[in-house]
Order: structure tokens, then sequence, then C-alpha cells
């Protein structure tokens, strides 16, 4: 059973929540409040903000969550990304064929529904970090006004049910480098079979110890280490290679990614 979380205190998910009982097929579970189930997928709302959550009001075997995604720009924004602390060396499970197919159908819903949006992936932050099903955030951004757009939240709700029934599956990978905002990481998901999942930017400080714990808090094998090889500084790109050789694993430039898909 997948499970969409909701914040009650969230705008921007009470929006993506009445979008999705008013576009698919949701009933109201009687016996609790706040649930709705359509097929194997349930729908909850809790009192608390996600990130600040330690467990889930039920069981589920993957969480994805409606939520607003806020910035100084206020830029209209539509995001998915994992959440976790890399400073921390706490991340939460990644899984990459959910990223790939909410960012696929909510650059598909944007389009169709002429949004002046900007679509992308981020990078790994914020909690929950502690839960043992994977969880991805999928969010409209990045102000009050975008989050009480009820076309944006149409569009995120269509990537969350297109997420929760048919997640696309490729080669798995972490990402490497670059900024906040991954557009890099982003093009590789769209336009490759590649799927990302951890994405952990030039400013997070790596060693072996994160790339491992990256590996572990993915679901599935991962196969890739995707450097944005730019957006890399000479010494964490020497570092990767090395753990990726050490690893078994392959570190691959996204222009090589990106100039493989174009043939």
């Amino acid at each position: 059973m997948k499970l969409v979380l909701a914040s009650a205190k969230d705008t921007a998910a009470k929006n993506i929540t009445a979008r999705l009982r008013e576009l698919y097929d949701f009933e109201k579970v009687q016996s609790h409040p706040d649930l709705y189930a359509c097929k194997n997928l349930q729908l909850a709302t809790v009192s608390n903000e996600i990130t600040r959550i330690t467990a889930l009001p039920m069981r589920a075997d993957e969480v994805i969550v409606a939520s607003r995604h806020a910035s100084e720009s206020g830029r209209p924004t539509l995001t998915v990304h994992v959440p976790g602390e890399p400073s921390e060396r706490e991340l939460a499970i990644a899984s990459p064929p959910t990223l790939k197919s909410a960012l696929r159908e909510l650059t598909a819903a944007r389009d169709e529904l002429r949004l002046p949006y900007e679509v992308s992936l981020e990078a790994t932050h914020h909690g929950p970090t502690g839960l043992e099903t994977s969880v991805t955030f999928v969010e409209i951004g990045s102000s009050p006004t975008q989050w009480r757009d009820k076309k944006a939240a149409e569009a995120v709700a269509r990537a969350i049910m297109a997420a929760s029934t048919s997640p696309i599956k490729g080669p798995q990978a972490i990402g490497f480098g670059g900024p906040h905002y991954a557009p890099r990481h982003t093009q590789v998901v769209l336009r490759t079979d590649v799927c990302v999942g951890h994405i952990l930017p030039k400013y997070v400080a790596i060693d072996e110890g994160l790339v491992k714990n990256a590996i572990a808090r993915t679901s599935g094998e991962v196969e890739l280490l995707a450097l944005d090889w730019k957006g890399l500084d000479s010494g964490q790109r020497q570092l990767l290679q090395q753990i990726a050789a050490k690893l078994g694993l392959r570190a691959v430039r996204e222009s090589e990614l990106l100039h493989q898909a174009k043939v």
C-alpha cells in the first residue's frame, strides 16, 4: 500500500489533496476521519508538519508527500526531491523510479495546462529522515500565491498519481554536484532512461561514508554516480571517481549521459 501524506498546516498540501479527491476516485474511509483510499493508494492528512514526523499514521510501502516549496525569490516552481540532511549524515530512503515518474508527469502537466512554472529536481534536503520506507516530496512553490493555484495543484496531483501507479524504471543513480536546484540532473531524468534519487550538491562535504549511506538509503540497486562535472571541483571529481571504482560502480559525466540520449 502506498501513502500520500499531507499536513493540515500546509496550504499547498490542502490544495493538492483537494485536487486528488476531485480528479480521482478517492473514497472516504469511514473508520478514519482523515483518510481516503483509491485502489492501492491511501491519502492521509496529519496535524504536524511532515518534515518533523518520526512515524507514519499507518503502515505503508512507500510515501509520497504533497507539499509546499518556499524560496526567497518566490519564483513559480514545481519541484521533486528526496528528504535528507547530508550535513548530519541522515538520509531518507530514495525511490529513483518514483522521482522520475513524478518529474516527467509534472513537466507534461505543466505544458498541457500552460502553467508559467519551472519544473525541477532539488538536492536532498530537510526531514523526515528516519522512516523505514521510501519518501518523495512533490511540491508547489514558491509563495502563497502559487500554493493556492488550483492548476498547479492539479499538475502535482497528476504527478503523484503517475508516480504511485506507474513508476518508470531504469538504471538507478545518485547525483553529485551542481546547485540546490539541479538543472543537469533534471535534464538527465527527463531525457534519458536513468533514474536519479538522492542528489548531493557541490556545497555538501562529500566523502566515502556519505556515498555509501546514499547507496544504502536507496531502494533497489544503484548502478551509477551521475556527476555534474562542471558543478564539482577537481578534488570532488577525483574523489568520486575513486569511490566509484572501489565500490564497483560507474562514475559518469552527465554530459555523457545527455549526449548518448541524442544519438
